[in-house]
């Protein structure tokens, strides 16, 4: 069996300041106290190799491919790849729908494991299984940096994440920290 790879996550996103705290409104609309932007920590590549690590030990299984659902976590992806021994994918937005970005593909029975930084609802990795699915391939999981969904977000997909930090989400008209006037910041664009 492979060496596990224990890495101190918290104290990474701590030390790269990759974790913040405030009034933030993320892409889907709700607002939250505290986030984390791992994009933060993937521009250090031995800090991304030794989370590439961590997150390829997530899942025992023969992995084929490793798909990101966005270009933006590309990174990540490649490098879990380049741990399994597999190819790395990303999508991209075309039309408003999940796509393939160029001659990417998945072919029929390939083995898939979906990576992503941070999950909340889980609209975008499970958009990603539907795609795979409509390609054919079999997803073997979901492995994540940060679960803050407070599970259950992706029915019978496996799961599995670095770091579980559920947090209290609010819609705008409900936000305590608009009712107190804190300075709201804006995170991501529309998805």
């Amino acid at each position: 069996m492979a060496k596990k790879n224990k890495i101190d996550l918290i104290s990474i996103l701590q030390e790269t300041e990759a974790a913040s705290e405030g009034h933030f409104e993320l892409p889907c609309g709700l607002h939250i106290q505290s986030y984390i932007d791992t994009n933060v920590v993937m521009q250090y590549p031995s800090l991304a190799a030794l989370v590439a690590g961590a997150l390829a030990d997530l899942f025992d299984k023969h992995i084929d491919i490793v798909f990101s659902p966005s270009a933006e976590n590309s990174v990540i992806a490649q490098e879990v790849a380049r741990v399994k021994n597999a190819r790395a994918i990303f999508s991209v937005l075309e039309n408003g729908a999940m796509t393939l970005k160029g001659g990417m593909q998945i072919k029929p029975g390939e083995q898939v494991l979906i990576v992503d930084n941070v999950t909340m609802t889980g609209r975008k990795v499970n958009e990603a299984a539907g795609l795979v699915k409509i390609l054919k391939g079999n997803v073997v999981g979901v492995a994540v940096i940060v679960d803050r969904s407070e599970g259950g977000a992706l029915g019978n997909v496996p799961l599995r994440s670095l770091l579980s930090y559920p947090l209290d989400s609010y819609q705008p008209h409900n936000c305590p920290m608009c009712k107190s006037g804190v300075k709201l910041i804006k995170k991501g664009g529309k998805k």
